[in-house]
Parts: C-alpha cells; sequence; structure tokens
C-alpha cells in the first residue's frame, strides 16, 4: 500500500474514533510499526494529529482552523453558505445515499457530513469527492466525463449516462439563479444538462443557495421551481418566493432551521 492510501485510511479512522493506536494500524495496514510513526509525524507536522505514547488523536485544532480555510479564501458568503451546510447536515442520515452537484456550498455540506457513517455520496465535483476522501468509511462514486479544469466538475455526455445507472435517496442540487420566471438556473449549459439527470435519479430533490441568487437568472434553466422538494436558503430572500413556496407544497428551511412551507 502506498503512503497516500495509508495517510488517507488513517486520517479517516481518526476522523471516526479521534484516536488511534501504532500497532492496531501496523497490523490493519500491514506494515512495520516504524511505517506508521514515520506517517504519523507526518500528520503532525501537518498539525493533523498529536501523537501520544503509543498511538495519537486528533488535533481539534487543527478542524477550527480547516473551518477557517473556507473563509480565509475571500469568500464573501461564508456565513451564508455554512447556514445551509449546517441545515443540510441534519437531512444526511448514517447509511445515506445522496448526490452532490458542483457548487462551493454543496462543498461546505461535504465537510459538514464528514462525521456522518457509511454515507455513499456521488458526486461530479472533484473538489467534493477530494474532501470527502478524509473519511475512510464513506464511500464516494465519481461517474466520469469529461473534465473542466477550471472548476474541477466533471460534465458530458459520459457523465449523463452514467449517472442514469444509480439512484440516491437525495440530491442537493446548487443553483445560481432562481425566478419566478425561468425558475433554477446555472451558467453553465454542461452543468444544467448533468443536473437534469440528476433529478431524474433521487428521491427526494433539495435546491442549495445563497439568498443572492433570488431574483438572479443564470444562462440555462433546469427546470420551474417546483421540481424541488425543498429549498435551502438564508432568510433573507423575498416574501414572494416564501409565499409561492408555502402555497406549492415546497418545504423552505433557512438560517434558523425554521419550517416556512407545505406538507
Amino acid at each position: 500500500m502506498f503512503a497516500p492510501e495509508r495517510i488517507r485510511i488513517i486520517k479517516g479512522i481518526l476522523l471516526d474514533k479521534k484516536h488511534i493506536n501504532v500497532s492496531d494500524l501496523s497490523t490493519m495496514l500491514n506494515v512495520s510499526e516504524v511505517t506508521i510513526r514515520r506517517d504519523l509525524e507526518k500528520l503532525e507536522r501537518e498539525k493533523f494529529l498529536i501523537r501520544t505514547h503509543g498511538g495519537a488523536i486528533i488535533n481539534d485544532e487543527s478542524f477550527l482552523e480547516q473551518d477557517k480555510y473556507i473563509d480565509i479564501d475571500d469568500d464573501p458568503y461564508y456565513e451564508q453558505r455554512l447556514e445551509i451546510a449546517e441545515i443540510a447536515m441534519h437531512m444526511v442520515d448514517d447509511n445515506d445515499v445522496i448526490l452532490l452537484s458542483p457548487g462551493l456550498t454543496n462543498l461546505y455540506i461535504a465537510k459538514k457530513i464528514l462525521n456522518k457513517r457509511n454515507v455513499t455520496v456521488l458526486t461530479n465535483d472533484l473538489n467534493i469527492a477530494s474532501e470527502l476522501a478524509a473519511n475512510a468509511s464513506m464511500k464516494v462514486i465519481i461517474p466520469g466525463g469529461d473534465l473542466d479544469a477550471a472548476s474541477m466538475t466533471l460534465a458530458g455526455k459520459l457523465t449523463e449516462e452514467n449517472l442514469r445507472n444509480f439512484f440516491v435517496s437525495k440530491v442537493f442540487i446548487e443553483v445560481e439563479g432562481v425566478s419566478m420566471q425561468r425558475g433554477y438556473t446555472v451558467q453553465s449549459m454542461a452543468r444544467a444538462s448533468a443536473i437534469k439527470e440528476m433529478m431524474n435519479i433521487a428521491r427526494e430533490r433539495i435546491i442549495v443557495c445563497i439568498y443572492k441568487c433570488f431574483d438572479n437568472i443564470g444562462f440555462s434553466q433546469i427546470g420551474p421551481l417546483t421540481i424541488a422538494n425543498k429549498v435551502i436558503t438564508n432568510p433573507s430572500i423575498p416574501d414572494q418566493y416564501k409565499n409561492y413556496f408555502f402555497e406549492n407544497n415546497i418545504q423552505l428551511f433557512t438560517a434558523f432551521n425554521s419550517y416556512e412551507g407545505g406538507i
């Protein structure tokens, strides 16, 4: 087993159990204890863990820093995306099977569900897949397709064909525009086409977007507002949308985790 794979597994175990034992890891990964100690030293230098006698514990402070990482990425909507991710996290159960469409808000969701157990995640966003790889108990499936290097996402005919082979309990679709006239939209035609396939393979369709997306229209349409079962956003969206979701039995979740619509 190569070092990067060992590191990935060790990180996953630490995220799950918070502590690890050198002897157990040596047996599990079929390498010497000397090799495991070197791996732990590397992770300690990265501030991921703190070595102890015979093992290591997770460095909780590093996770506080990890959360700040998004903030220092110059995301002006850090708080808004974090609010949405907090709500979405409570919709994902252990042993769940979900799909995350490409997008920064969905990346926040990926970070938030890292402590879930045995969750299967289908995604065409390689940033999300990479984030989820930190949890060894999580199964990540990438459908393949044409890579957009700028966004690190996959799209195209192969992506859409492969998506049809799956079925998920929930799909979290991140959109860039929400309007009464054009429904849900994104800027990329290829992304919109892939999202339409995602909508067809999910029992529950959940739209996620920050408040700035409302009354904004992207280049490519995904579908009308009624295609979603639930919408997760921030409280400060226009009242006409709140009324629309209520009248059309669409559940609306905002930062206060309040239920404002439907069912």
